[in-house]
This record gives structure tokens, sequence and C-alpha cells, in this order.
């Protein structure tokens, strides 16, 4: 499934490459005239039984780009790809950062024994947020984690799928550099917003100021916590209960089988806002820049528009679904076979849109 623009224009910047967990994404854009143009994109769902299992999803995801690659407009075999999320050990730290060239090892001493691996066969890099009790004091680092066989393995699916990387990234930078032409104003960098990717595996809790993550954690409550416990208690599959979620979402809120739908996921809903209450109550305790000005629902599970008005809700905050394609070039057709239908949001794109445009934001 894949969409193309008829013509290349302006700078070409690399092929996107999403690896999540029920579908693989690619989309490519280029610069031109300030802004940007879809220079192709393509999916690939990956089947139900390949799900659960990393090495099971890149033994689908190789053949499927290889051919998506073949058959479909994106130009060259330059790529960024991003790391599943649920296999990233994020976290937070405070570093004294009169020595910087001693903040790898500073890194490295602050997360051992903390990760779900061992250090010594992990890629561990950093981002350093933002200074904290004045000038002069300690920094908010984010520390990002894999194992490196993780790394390696999706790097041997990508170069088996003929594709060259250029770059590895993570989906919480991804998602905010999705955004990040939208704030470059000067009085764009004081703005705060929460981004809340819900895929089928985990949710990623974001924070900006403008266009810098500031803030980030995996969460492990999301699509398929949802589907198991509407499953657990009207006694049906998962499976069964996805595609039900499917069916209901444009219903009316006040429909007796959306209703009845909500009060099977309550626990679950209940369960995430509690988690995003307590990131902001973190970011809150660290950063002094105002109010958060809205959340914005990503990822596969924000086409459910019940639950983010749920969630948005119980945050108290005002709420939108991202839409990833904003102010981008027309593509040639309303619609296309890929999905991107440029009437309406298209929010499980984000990833792989960041992953392109981040190579040129970071210029």
């Amino acid at each position: 499934m894949a969409v193309k623009t008829k013509m290349l224009k302006g700078k070409l910047l690399p092929i996107g490459l999403d690896l999540g967990t029920t579908a693989v994404r690619m989309a490519q854009f280029s610069q031109y005239k300030g802004g940007y143009e879809l220079v192709a994109a393509a999916s690939a769902d990956i089947p139900a039984e390949k799900q659960a299992d990393f090495r099971s999803r890149l033994g689908f995801s190789g053949p499927a780009i290889k051919g998506l690659l073949s058959a479909t407009g994106f130009v060259g075999r330059e790529c960024v790809l991003s790391l599943p999320a649920e296999a990233t050990f994020v976290q937070h730290v405070k570093i004294d950062l009169t020595d910087p060239a001693g903040l790898a090892a500073a890194v490295a001493q602050e997360v051992q024994g903390k990760l779900p691996f061992p250090a010594a066969k992990a890629e561990i890099r950093h981002i350093v947020a933002g200074e904290v009790g004045g000038k002069g004091g300690q920094h908010e680092v984010i520390v990002v984690a894999v194992a490196r066989e993780t790394v390696d393995a999706s790097l041997a699916m990508a170069r088996k799928a003929r594709l060259d990387v250029s770059g590895v990234n993570i989906e919480s930078c991804a998602i905010v550099e999705c955004f990040a032409r939208l704030f470059r104003r000067a009085d764009d960098q004081t703005r705060c917003v929460l981004f809340v990717d819900i895929g089928h595996a985990s949710t990623q809790a974001v924070i900006s100021h403008g266009n810098r993550v500031v803030f980030a954690r995996n969460l492990g409550i999301a699509g398929r916590k949802f589907d198991e416990g509407i499953a657990k208690r009207l006694g049906i599959m998962p499976g069964d209960a996805t595609e039900m979620r499917k069916q209901l979402a444009d219903m009316d809120s006040d429909d007796a089988r959306v209703r009845e739908l909500r009060a099977c996921m309550n626990d679950e809903v209940e369960e995430l806002v509690g988690e995003l209450t307590q990131c902001l109550l973190y970011h809150e305790s660290i950063y002094r820049t105002g109010n958060l000005e809205r959340v914005i629902f990503l990822g596969g599970q924000a086409t459910d528009r019940h639950l983010c008005q749920s969630i948005a809700q119980r945050l108290n905050l005002p709420a939108q679904i991202g839409d990833p394609l904003v102010r981008m070039g027309n593509l040639d057709t309303g619609r296309s076979e890929s999905g991107l239908d440029r009437r309406q949001a298209q929010p499980e794109w984000t990833v792989a849109v960041g992953l392109s445009l981040g190579a040129a934001l970071g210029e």
C-alpha cells in the first residue's frame, strides 16, 4: 500500500522507517520553498501472530520493506529508523554539568544497575533537557538505553532490505521533530505541549517546550491492555475487542454500545491517566514555564476518538488529534491506498514523518 507524488522537488530527505508493533511505515519528504512535500509513503500490516515477538516482526518487516521499496516512489535508499519503544529504556536523571567532558561517564554511572539489561551490552545516549536549580546548578538529563543486540538486529534487517541507515532515533524524539517546524518563532519556545502517542504495546508521554524535548517516558499501558481488559469483561477474544473498538470509533458517545465499551476499559484508562498525571507532576516540579497548553494524541490508538476524549477529560486539558501532515505540500490525490487521507488527521504516521523531517530540522 503506497502513495507517491508525481515529481520530486527541492532537497531530498531520508526515508523515515517506523518499526511499529502492528505495522511498518515509511515516509519520505523533500524540502521545497521553505516547506515540505511528500515524496512517497508506504506501509505494511504485521500479521497478528508475529506482533508479540520483536524478532518475528523483523523477519516479516525485512521482505515487506524490500517489496515496498521496489513498488513505490521512494528515491534513494538512505533512511533513519526508530527503535521499538517497548525495547527502549528511558529515565530522567539530574547531573552536574560543571565538567561537560565527563557527561557521558556520569550518565552511565547514574543508570548503572537500573537497566533491564547489562550496561556493558547496551547503547546508552542522553538528551540534556534543561537546567534546574538556577545558574550553575544541576541539569535535567534524559537517558536512553537500548540493548545492543536490538540495535544490531534492526540494522541487519535494514541492510537485508537494501536500505542505507544514516541514523537511528527513538520515538519520543521523532514525535517532537515531526511538529518542530510549527514552533520556529522565538515566543514559541515557551509553549508547553504534552504529546501522548498511544500504540499497541506502549504509550509514549512526551513534553516539549517549543521544539525541545524536556520530558519523555515509556508507559506500558496501551492498546493491547485496553483490548485485553475488554475481552476479559465481555468474554471475547482480544482480537474481537480490537475490531469492536474500530467499529464503534465514529459512533455517538451516547450510543449504548459505546458506553458499554468505555465501561469495560475504565480500569485501564484510569491507570493510564494516573501514569500521565505523575508525568505532569514531575514536569511541574522541575520546570517553571507556565501552564501546559494542550495534549496532542498520536499513534494508532488515537483513531479511537472516544478513548482520547476520555483521557483528556480526566486530565482536564484541551486536546486534539495530531496531524503529522499539517501544512505539508498537497498529495496528488485526496485519498491513497496507503491510508494517507488528507481529509482527516493521520496520527499513526507521526513517527515515520518525524524520522524523515528530523534530518532537516537537525541541520
